[in-house]
Parts: C-alpha cells; structure tokens; sequence
C-alpha cells in the first residue's frame, strides 16, 4: 500500500470550509443545550465550567469522546454515564424548595 500523499493547502482549506458551518451549529446547539433549566442542562453547565478538555472529562468518566461531545451539543447519556459525569463535575442533585 503506497503512503498517501500529504494534503495541499487548497485542499485543507476546502475541507476546513466545508466542515465551519457543522462546527459552528454544534457549537450553538451546545449553547442552548446548556442554558436549558433541567438537570441535563444543568449538567452540561457544570462540564462547561468545569474548563477542561473533552478528552480529560472522558479519561476521569470512562465516557467516551463521541457521546460526551453529543451530550454536550443536546443528546442523551446513559444513567451511569450521567453518574459519573456529575461526580466528576462536583454535582449533586437537590430537589426544588430545599435548597438552603
């Protein structure tokens, strides 16, 4: 098998293009997923501030890259998955009206 030859820069370039506008709608539906007031959104607020990468969150949780990532643009997590995402975020769940 012949070693692929390197990409140009033309050709980065279109590709960097023609990915920008996927990037940027995840970004924003990341956005909105976090400013949601549920628990999932909540949660997806602590990860935010938590300032680490993905790839830190995923190592410390055991979730990986691909369902961290939709979860924090507005998908679902498995039960454990979501356990272990909130005690690696300092997260705990209080019901309303008990909060001090």
């Amino acid at each position: 098998m012949a070693p692929s030859k390197p990409m140009s820069d033309a050709e980065i370039e279109a590709a960097v293009r023609a990915e920008l506008p996927w990037l940027l709608e995840r970004r924003q539906a990341g956005e909105r997923a976090a400013a949601e007031d549920t628990v999932s959104g909540r949660l997806r607020q602590a990860v935010k501030d938590m300032r680490q990468p993905y790839e830190q969150v995923c190592q410390a949780t055991g979730i990986p890259f691909e369902q961290l990532a939709d979860f924090m643009a507005g998908g679902q997590l498995a039960s454990d998955a979501l356990d272990r995402l909130a005690t690696a975020a300092h997260c705990e769940l209080v019901p309303r009206g008990t909060e001090p």
